[in-house]
């Protein structure tokens, strides 16, 4: 996720300077070109959603991960040799497809290994690296050449697969394969477990809690000759299975938590961030007041880690959605008057601490606990397809929001675009008080009963006492 976040950072540190054709840079672009370049991102995202969903089922989500890595060296060895914006183009649908494979599997594989009390810090780690991959590349590229600072993003994605090749596959996955050996070796490993027994011990009673599908089957889990992986079933059943009420239910929550991310503009306002400063004329350098902006982001993304098990979900989202639709108009109101002309140089810094506010309130909620709601919501089975239908959605509205921003700031004015983004986290402030429910320290079981209403529950229930006796 650290090399997701270099390719955020990549623009928001060098757009400045390949639109002004700076002497270190081999291109010049324009205005057009760059909303493109930011664009196309999101196209590789969408195709590498497919990917990540299809090969995580087939391959394990170890091994998707370290393809993705692939896609990342690919990608900035272009951009380390580009000399045409045709060249940068192609670069980024293919760091968007190792974007999109990255954001689809990893919240498989962390909720997989995590236990339940702190699966959602872990989480929004996930978030916090993207930030820190970010900040690494706005600190090191104002002042370091075009090529140096390509050659460190790249050796970024290498690190990742040195050190990656050594964790094992998730214990659940391989016990879904029938690779219960391999899967008790991989638990001990994320448990500290040395202990062989007590393993698979802790082996089965984690795939009590995951395998919700199974919970009426009449498998004893204990047995290790039994059947706990789910039923492998085509793109058209996992469809059906995400029609359940359950799934059903958590399918809207995501889908309605990413459009909020998309629609608050905060992916679109960090690309442009030190465009938007050199305009302001704030009175400091825009890369220190860039590096500001993200140095309070990670500190945020860090808070949410820090403080999401203890507060929950729930209270952190609300107050994540209701600042940041705050912070976003306040903002739309500082670029209406100057846009209109009226002198609001007595106020020049407002919009870095806007901003500063922004990330604080965005990142300590809405930022960073979607992925992590991702992981937990959804059952095993229907993860990786849920996933692929959500990163398709999250980078069709990336793009179109990318694409459009520009065109609708030269038509309508910056403003605008702000009062739009304020008034879709205030929709979803109302969204999340009454449609997410809490899941801190709850198990896949409790989350699916949670979702399910009133009928799974009792489904769930009554099947528990006989899986129980089987267990004893």
């Amino acid at each position: 996720m650290v090399a997701v976040g270099s390719v955020y950072g990549w623009t928001i540190t060098l757009f400045s300077r390949l639109i002004s054709g700076a002497s270190d840079v081999p291109i010049k672009i324009t205005d057009n070109q760059s909303s493109w370049i930011v664009s196309l991102t999101e196209i590789g995202m969408i195709i590498g959603s497919f990917l990540g969903a299809s090969f995580a089922e087939r391959y394990g989500r170890k091994k998707c991960l370290l393809f993705a890595s692939g896609f990342f060296i690919v990608g900035w060895t272009i951009v380390f040799f580009a000399q045409t914006v045709v060249a940068l183009y192609v670069s980024r649908i293919i760091l968007g497809i190792g974007m999109g494979i990255s954001y689809t599997t990893n919240p498989m594989y962390v909720s997989e290994v995590a236990d339940v009390e702190i699966r959602g810090a872990l989480g929004t780690l996930i978030a916090v690296n993207v930030f820190t991959g970010s900040l690494l590349t706005c600190s090191i590229g104002p002042w370091v050449s075009y090529h140096v600072l390509t050659g460190i993003l790249l050796a970024v994605a290498i690190l990742f697969v040195v050190c990656f090749s050594w964790f094992p596959e998730t214990p659940i996955f391989l016990a879904t394969r029938g690779r219960r050996a391999e899967a008790t070796k991989s638990l001990a490993f994320f448990k500290g477990i040395r202990d062989r027994d007590e393993a698979r011990r802790k082996l089965e009673y984690t795939l009590r809690n995951v395998f919700i599908e199974n919970v009426c089957d009449n498998t004893p889990v204990t047995d290790p000759g039994a059947r706990t992986e789910p039923i492998k079933r085509s793109w058209m059943g996992k469809l059906k299975l995400m029609l359940l009420p359950s799934n059903a239910r958590a399918f809207g929550i995501i889908l309605s938590l990413i459009a909020a991310q998309q629609f608050s503009g905060n992916f679109i306002t960090m690309q442009y961030l030190e465009v938007l400063f050199k305009k302001a004329a704030i009175g400091i350098d825009s890369n220190v007041a860039t590096i500001l902006v993200l140095v309070v982001g990670l500190i945020s993304c860090g808070l949410s880690t820090a403080t999401v098990e203890g507060a929950g979900r729930r209270p952190l989202l609300i107050a994540s959605t209701l600042g940041s639709s705050v912070t976003l108009a306040i903002l739309a109101i500082y670029l209406m008057l100057d846009e209109r002309g009226i002198d609001v140089s007595a106020a020049n810094l407002l919009p870095v601490i806007d901003v500063i506010i922004f990330q604080v309130t965005y990142h300590i909620g809405l930022g960073t606990l979607p992925s992590a709601l991702m992981g937990e919501l959804f059952s095993t089975e229907v993860k990786a397809f849920a996933g692929v239908i959500i990163m398709v959605f999250d980078g069709v509205l990336g793009f179109i929001v990318s694409k459009l921003y520009q065109v609708i700031v030269d038509w309508l004015g910056a403003h605008t675009v702000y009062y739009f983004f304020a008034g879709s986290c205030l929709l979803e402030f109302i969204m999340v008080i009454f449609t997410v429910p809490e899941t801190k320290g709850r198990t896949y079981r409790e989350i699916q009963e949670l979702l399910g209403g009133s009928e799974k529950k009792k489904e769930v229930t009554e099947c528990l006492p006989d899986r129980n006796r089987m267990a004893r």
